[in-house]
């Protein structure tokens, strides 16, 4: 009995028996027999390392094939771009760019030949490279180096801040692609139209506004004019091209707000943080929608479902984590951690709990600042800025700010590095939100009262006062609360959501949570890849949401999974200086579910560990500590001053005391208070210390 197609797809035997030898076909069996290779469980649990690309000197944060599946781009954060033969791994061109940063994403373009490289950085700039000469197998890495007079390059640093997150190209155009960026933008760039852009405030490639930055964003397969972003504020929004009219930058502010079709928000009631999706992913078929959420799980989108209102979830609040609501816990101090310290990644990471105090942090793929340091200047810097003492001075500044008794913009420094901190980790992502949601809310009628982003990030390198321009709103010590009640919208529909009938499955166990991209991608019909903070690549069954294989791709971080196009071959990359080949070549299928039990116990751990830890640049630990030891001096001088002054008080009063003794013959005792020897014993104890901080300061700067 003949098989379907369906069938087919999912049997290698099945597909090789029934396999016609003849030109009758039309390609359907060759396609089967591809498919039924990404579907075999069997070949899933026999991958294992096929070949390492050394082709970078820096971390590898993007790997893409080209259509047939020859070549392969990757750019690093060594601001090279370079294309690789997939067969021989050796490389076909190099060249670097005019990128500053890390290069977040570089694809070929279509009709081009493969000559034609689009790629976007940290620092916000969209590039277009097109390789004049066309590539030569069998050269060295010296003749593969490709200089401005080998190529095209088109510069375009239209977006208006922050980084860009993912280039697109559009499958039906080889001379136009989409960008994407923290700006909260979706640009449409046409290289017929403009080949360069460099203006400080651009508006003519707009193509879609969002309320917020979009960190992701995929074109669908089939029906090109779906696109689907998702942004920093939980919500995944698709669009239709034919309904944009993007680049004209005239109107009211509701009207620049481009509006979705749908919309689907993170699978939650209520979002208390940021969840910034690092990948979106159309099936095949168009039918569901892969999203992974830093900090969060991947899930898997019905795109049958008909969505939601995107203005009236941006009206219900339920997605603004900078509100307070009646249930929230009270807020606590984050942790710290140095940026360059990886020693929560990789294979031989352990949860807090778990670590030993001479554990080995091995593995390193940049050279590591030692752990043990690390964790000694967070604790301290944990323990000051917790203190007692920062509690009292802060209300005191609150109650002197409200009495007019001090000028509004200045902290105390232990708040101003408070305040510099959650700057540093929101501010990027709500630059302009505000002005944003202000549109949505003229737009969707909305009575919710959002609160105001910071206006400005504290410099640390400041004096000992540490002062920072921070409106009085934002130095109160309560957030305004909104109300938690059900609210209807226009369409019926209650706030918040009380179940999520879009989601169709979730995937778990991997940590997302370190780098600014993770990619994600379907493998066959049957398979879901991830990459993962703990250096795994996590294959979940597609229907089940099980855990079938884990491969070891990398000494920290795998930033990114691509599929080939028909054969059964995956790339990964990450912080590692390298880009991996992965194919079915094991002898035997190979799975230990009790090895993996156990790292997904780990990462779920450290998962909810790293919600509360703040990275942050040495310079920045560095300052903290500087500014913590001039503060005890300017303390230490004062109390040493006003000791002073005690002192020679009862010295004159004592003098008084011998002299009217003198006159009356009569004897008397000068006694030194227990009060004074304890000043005198307390100065000591400072200037101990205040040595002991010159020592760690100095041990400490020399670490770093």
């Amino acid at each position: 009995m003949k098989m379907t197609d369906r069938g087919l797809r999912r049997s290698v035997y099945q597909c090789i028996n029934n396999y016609p030898y003849d030109a009758a076909s039309n390609g359907n069996a060759q396609a089967n027999l591809q498919a039924s290779c990404k579907n075999s469980l069997d070949f899933v649990q026999r991958m294992n390392l096929l070949n390492t690309l050394n082709v970078h000197n820096g971390c590898v944060n993007t790997v893409n094939w080209n259509a047939s599946g020859t070549l392969i781009v990757s750019g690093s954060d060594d601001n090279h771009l370079v294309i690789t033969e997939a067969k021989s791994g050796r490389v076909a061109a190099k060249t670097k760019t005019l990128h500053k940063r890390h290069i977040f994403s570089a694809r070929f373009m279509p009709f081009t030949n493969d000559q034609a490289v689009i790629s976007c950085s940290g620092e916000g700039i969209v590039m277009h490279t097109e390789f004049l000469a066309p590539y030569v197998s069998g050269r060295s890495l010296e003749d593969a180096l490709v200089d401005d007079s080998g190529r095209n390059a088109n510069f375009f640093d239209c977006h208006a801040f922050g980084s860009t997150y993912d280039v697109q190209p559009l499958p039906d155009n080889s001379r136009t692609f989409l960008s994407c960026g923290e700006d909260g933008t979706v640009r449409c760039i046409d290289l017929r139209v403009s080949s360069s852009c460099a203006e400080s405030v651009c508006e003519k490639h707009i193509f879609i506004t969002a309320p917020c930055a979009v960190t992701a964003m995929d074109v669908a397969p089939i029906n090109h004019y779906n696109v689907a972003i998702g942004c920093s504020d939980s919500i995944v929004r698709i669009y239709d091209r034919r309904m944009l009219s993007g680049g004209t930058g005239s109107g009211t502010d509701q009207e620049r707000i481009t509006w979705p079709i749908k919309a689907y928000p993170i699978p939650m009631e209520y979002t208390r943080r940021h969840y910034r999706p690092t990948c979106v992913k159309y099936s095949a078929d168009e039918s569901e929608l892969l999203v992974s959420y830093s900090m969060e799980q991947l899930y898997l989108f019905d795109l049958q479902h008909p969505g939601y209102n995107d203005a009236e979830l941006l009206k219900s609040g339920c997605y603004t984590p900078k509100l307070r609501r009646d249930d929230d816990p009270e807020p606590q101090m984050p942790r710290l951690r140095f940026r360059g310290d990886w020693s929560d990644t990789g294979p031989n990471s352990m949860a807090t709990a778990e670590q030993g105090h001479n554990r080995l942090n091995v593995g390193q793929a940049r050279p590591p600042l030692e752990p043990g340091v690390l964790s000694r200047l967070s604790d301290e810097i944990f323990r000051m800025l917790n203190s007692q003492t920062r509690q009292t001075r802060a209300l005191n500044a609150t109650s002197n700010n409200s009495s007019g008794n001090r000028s509004t913009g200045h902290l105390s420094w232990q708040d101003a590095v408070i305040r510099t901190l959650d700057n540093r980790s929101e501010a990027t992502s709500s630059r302009n939100s505000s002005q944003l949601l202000t549109r949505v809310r003229n737009a969707a009628a909305s009575q919710t009262e959002f609160s105001q982003p910071p206006s400005a990030v504290t410099n640390l390198a400041g004096d000992a006062s540490m002062s920072a321009d921070i409106p009085e709103a934002e130095q109160l010590p309560d957030v305004k609360k909104r109300d938690t009640e059900d609210t209807g919208s226009r369409d019926g529909q209650k706030y918040p959501l009380s179940k999520f009938d879009y989601v169709k499955m979730s995937y778990n166990g991997h940590r997302n949570s370190r780098t600014m991209v993770k990619g994600a991608c379907f493998w066959g019909d049957d398979f879901i890849m991830s990459g993962s903070d703990c250096g795994h690549i996590f294959v979940w069954h597609r229907r089940t949401g099980k855990v079938v294989k884990t491969l070891l791709a990398d000494h920290r971080v795998v930033n990114r999974v691509q599929p080939h196009p028909t054969l059964p071959y995956l790339l990964s990359s990450g912080i590692d200086y390298n880009v991996k080949l992965w194919a079915p070549i094991g002898s035997t299928p190979t799975f230990d579910a009790e090895e993996t039990a156990g790292l997904i116990k780990s990462n779920e751990i450290m998962l909810v560990e790293t919600r509360d830890t703040i990275t942050v640049p040495a310079q920045i630990m560095i300052r903290i500590l500087a500014s913590l030891h001039q503060y005890r001096r300017l303390m230490h001088a004062s109390g040493g001053e006003s000791s002073t002054g005690a002192v020679n008080s009862r010295l004159r009063r004592n003098e008084t005391v011998q002299q009217e003794a003198m006159e009356t013959d009569e004897e008397v005792v000068v006694v030194v208070d227990d009060e004074d020897n304890n000043n005198d014993d307390g100065d000591n104890g400072n200037n101990d210390r205040n040595n002991s901080d010159n020592n760690d300061d100095s041990n400490n700067s020399n670490v770093t």
